[in-house]
């Protein structure tokens, strides 16, 4: 028998399988964004993604596993992204409101996303670290960048790298509002980005 006949399909059963795998992880996703991590049982999320229970232990292992890999492919997803949208050329405010304006697109598009990753704050502290320490590189890099092209005023390593968390604890709080925890209604993405980079523009630049 050929190789092409052994195929199970077009694409072939290496194809299949990654569907699989990320057809559970999309159910994952869904589950716990409605019910939480920790209620995302692994019945619910193979009911969703229409596969045996066996199905999802053979793909990651444990529940606990896919719940660790659906989360760190949701960062690397975000940050590839807001790394796509970055201006080669810009300037340190045309990097900050390109950045800002694909993280909420980011949000919208997954509304579960706040919840999880506070979740992820509490529960798992490893993999919410493993983000944060993605962030304030980029937050980073940008800053000595910006630095170099003469936009910033020279800082000491300590001065980015504390000006990095800064940055990056905006996110959080941002976060936090569109969640509503304050009981105010979200006022709305230009509001939210003429208010940040008012900010940067004041803390930050020349």
């Amino acid at each position: 028998m050929s190789s092409s006949a052994a195929q199970s399909g077009p694409r072939g059963p290496y194809a299949k399988s990654s569907d699989t795998r990320q057809r559970i992880l999309d159910a994952a996703l869904e589950v716990a964004s409605e019910r939480g991590f920790h209620r995302a049982s692994v019945a619910r999320i193979a009911e969703r993604a229409g596969v045996a229970v066996g199905n999802l232990h053979y793909h990651f292992g444990s529940r606990d596993e896919l719940l660790r890999e659906l989360m760190e492919s949701l960062v690397e997803e975000l940050h590839a992204e807001v790394q796509a949208a970055l201006p080669e050329a810009g300037s340190v405010l045309e990097r900050e409101e390109a950045a800002l304006r694909t993280y909420l697109a980011y949000v919208h598009r997954h509304p579960g996303w706040v919840r999880l990753s506070e979740e992820v704050r509490i529960h798992h502290p490893d993999l919410y670290q493993e983000g944060v320490a993605l962030w304030l590189a980029l937050f980073r890099e940008g800053l000595e960048q910006a630095i170099g092209r003469g936009e910033l005023r020279a800082m000491s390593e300590d001065e980015i790298a504390a000006t990095a968390h800064f940055l990056l604890g905006t996110r959080y709080f941002l976060d936090q509002m569109i969640a509503g925890v304050d009981g105010r209604p979200y006022p709305g993405d230009e509001l939210v980005i003429r208010t940040y980079l008012n900010f940067v523009q004041g803390g930050l630049t020349k």
